[in-house]
């Protein structure tokens, strides 16, 4: 084969890389709601970086590796952070950490200083004139979101700091977090609440600040602790080990630390650390290790993404061995047909373990696995524990070859590959676990936002019979009498759901797109459909004017229109019709997307932050690249624009200032300077 089939082969899966780090991305970051294990995020970014480096030029411009974290999450407003909040490269032995600090140009003369890494979320504290003025969170790196009332309840942090009395402006930055007792109370009550429990401490802390009713995170006990300062908060300090003394000297928790004369000293500590891991109080997953004189810290300087003076060690994920005694299937509302491990418990992380993924029965075959086999668990940081591989040289002979299965374990019917060819499917649409899992979707926080409809109430009002369909929720009134009457309802409880039922008849039109389930479509897509489309012309819609919208490949496509010719969906949909009132949002309107299919690129010093003006291109139907090329139509370029305009020039592409720009969005057909 010839060298284009294999560069083929290298681009395809370093684009399907950078597609799923950047979803994961969104998932972890802005939706606190994880679908890859931190140990599976880390070999996939180690891959894509790897390719990165070997084929410099098919890196492209929206790559996770030039960023850190993800967008803006809806419901909170933008902070543009006046330094940048950077990533840090990631390390998974002693060997990675010793090139990383043997690259600089010079020898470090003061030592090195090791610090755990906590497993929070990153904010940014401004404080003006020694007074708390406002706080966000990381987000792209750039820009963050604006969580000042929240973070204001996180007990230890001093809402003044007299020595700050007459200095304008002084930035703490740190990370949020839940410690582990707090962590298990706050998932007892949702436990009681009939709310899914949090995944781990870092996400149940995210999720407690990303809170719009500030009283909410008031009640999750957060804490703090602070790593760094900008601005005049720097004056007088040379070092971190000065800086974790002033720190503290101002109120502020900050994370345990040793100081490291030689880089081959972090050998033992991290053994240390490992040792004392479980003893903790609250999650680490690493150690932070950094030099240790500010002076040194600007001489080695910094990358694109990440410092060249500091490197984050990942310590393991925690696993143990266990039996594996059963594999039961699990149906999800799409019909997928999941293998779950049933496992002798085992407590990891101070968590009993009974049950854990083996997501697919290719990931059985592929991992060898077979009943009655001892198994790797590992739980720490995953979503949900994952079983790892077998441990083979521990059979006896007794284990069993794990067969697939042929019918639904629910309904009975007939199972069908998916169009992956990897995901077993139930072909029944009324399979009940189809149903529970449809119906139970269509009420989430993110759908429909009915109180009162957990998991267990839907179970149990489907095995009443009062909920066969997802419409027959507007019907529980009619056996509200006979609920009341059931062991855990009662009439209060019963007249919240009642209310609750009857509030979400009025709802965002992307809001029920999204509970509707169609297979593929999230939030993002459900947004951009309904501001092209109307419930009607949703339902006549072909797959070519579908495809047509950014983000919108083939499969989606076809499940959209498969979705809205299915008789049983049009028949719910009629219903939906009647008893909901849909808000929609502002059309959409083709003609004012003047910069549809241009690529801007952005440099220099601008009147605004360079994501505003990048909002205003993406708006009018426009993409924003971070590199000139052939194929940029404009560069917008402000004062002390460096690199990319001597590029542009070079290529040919059309170089526009503020003003140009302003008069292009006027629509004024003026020509451009060159």
């Amino acid at each position: 084969m010839d060298e284009n089939f294999w560069r083929k082969m290298m681009q395809d899966r370093y684009l399907t890389l950078v597609e799923l780090l950047n979803r994961a991305s969104v998932a972890y970051y802005r939706d606190d709601s994880p679908f890859l294990s931190d140990a599976d995020y880390d070999k996939q970014y180690r891959e894509l970086i790897d390719i990165e480096k070997s084929h410099p030029d098919l890196k492209v411009s929206y790559s996770p590796s030039m960023r850190v974290g993800a967008g803006i999450r809806e419901g909170f407003s933008k902070v543009v952070h006046s330094e940048k909040m950077m990533s840090l490269d990631d390390a998974f032995d002693v060997s990675e950490i010793e090139a990383f600090f043997n690259r600089l140009e010079f020898d470090p003369q003061s030592g090195y200083v090791a610090e755990y890494k906590i497993d929070g979320l990153a904010v940014n504290i401004l404080y003006e004139f020694g007074k708390y003025k406002r706080a966000a969170t990381r987000g792209d790196g750039e820009t963050g979101e604006d969580v000042t009332a929240n973070v204001a309840t996180v007990r230890n942090i001093p809402l003044e700091i007299k020595e700050f009395a007459s200095i304008a402006k002084v930035e703490i930055r740190g990370e949020v977090y839940l410690p582990l007792d707090s962590f298990g109370l706050v998932n007892e009550k949702r436990l009681k609440l009939g709310e899914k429990p949090f995944a781990n401490p870092r996400n149940a802390a995210a999720g407690s600040l990303r809170q719009l009713d500030s009283r909410v995170t008031a009640s999750r006990n957060l804490l703090f602790f602070a790593y760094g300062t900008t601005g005049e908060g720097e004056s007088g300090i040379s070092s971190q080990i000065e800086l974790h003394e002033k720190l503290r000297s101002l109120g502020f928790k900050t994370p345990e630390f040793l100081k490291l004369s030689k880089i081959v000293e972090i050998e033992k500590l991290i053994e240390d650390v490992l040792a004392k891991r479980a003893e903790l109080a609250y999650d680490i997953d690493g150690l932070v290790v950094k030099l240790n004189s500010f002076n040194e810290q600007d001489r080695a300087g910094v990358l694109t993404r990440s410092p060249r003076w500091a490197i984050a060690y990942k310590l393991p994920a925690v696993e143990k061995t266990t039996k594996l005694n059963e594999i039961t299937w699990q149906v999800g509302r799409t019909g997928t047909v999941t293998p779950v491990a049933e496992l002798e418990p085992v407590t990891i992380g101070g968590v009993v373990v009974r049950r854990a993924t083996l997501h697919n029965f290719d990931e059985i075959r592929r991992k060898k696995v077979m009943i009655g086999d001892t198994v790797f668990v590992r739980r720490a940081g995953d979503v949900i524990p994952e079983v790892i591989a077998p441990v083979e040289e521990l059979r006896t002979g007794d284990e069993t070859t794990v067969l697939a299965p042929t019918e639904c374990p629910v309904c009975g019917s007939e199972l069908v590959k998916d169009e992956d060819k990897i995901a077993l499917k139930c072909s029944n649409m009324s399979c009940p676990a189809r149903v529970v899992g449809a119906i139970e979707h269509f009420v989430s926080r993110k759908g429909l936002n009915i109180d009162g409809l957990g998991e267990k109430q839907v179970d149990f009002l489907f095995q009443k019979g009062w909920l066969k369909t997802v419409s027959q929720i507007f019907s529980i009134r009619d056996h509200a009498m006979f609920l009341m009457c059931e062991p855990g309802w009662g009439e209060k409880s019963v007249s919240k759901l009642l209310e609750s039922i009857e509030k979400s008849r009025k709802v965002k039109f992307q809001s029920f797109l999204y509970a509707l389930g169609v297979d593929g479509v999230g939030e993002f897509l459900a947004g951009e459909l309904a501001k092209r489309f109307s419930l009607e012309e949703l339902a006549a819609v072909d797959t070519e004017t579908l495809i047509a919208i950014d983000g919108i490949g083939d499969t989606v496509a076809n499940s959209i229109v498969t979705f809205f010719n299915n008789p049983d969906n049009i028949k719910e949909i009629e219903v939906f019709q009647d008893k909901l009132e849909f808000n929609y949002p502002e059309k959409l309107d083709e003609s004012l997307l003047i910069f549809k299919d241009m690529t801007f690129v952005i440099t220099g010093e601008l009147s605004q932050p360079r994501p505003n003006f990048a909002e205003m291109i993406k708006e009018r139907g426009g993409k924003v690249s971070g590199s000139v090329s052939k194929k940029t139509n404009y560069l917008l370029a402000g004062e002390k624009a460096g690199s990319k305009l001597t590029k542009a020039e070079k290529l040919g592409v059309k170089i526009i200032n503020e003003d140009d720009f302003n008069e292009l969005i006027k629509g004024e057909d003026n020509e451009t300077k060159k």
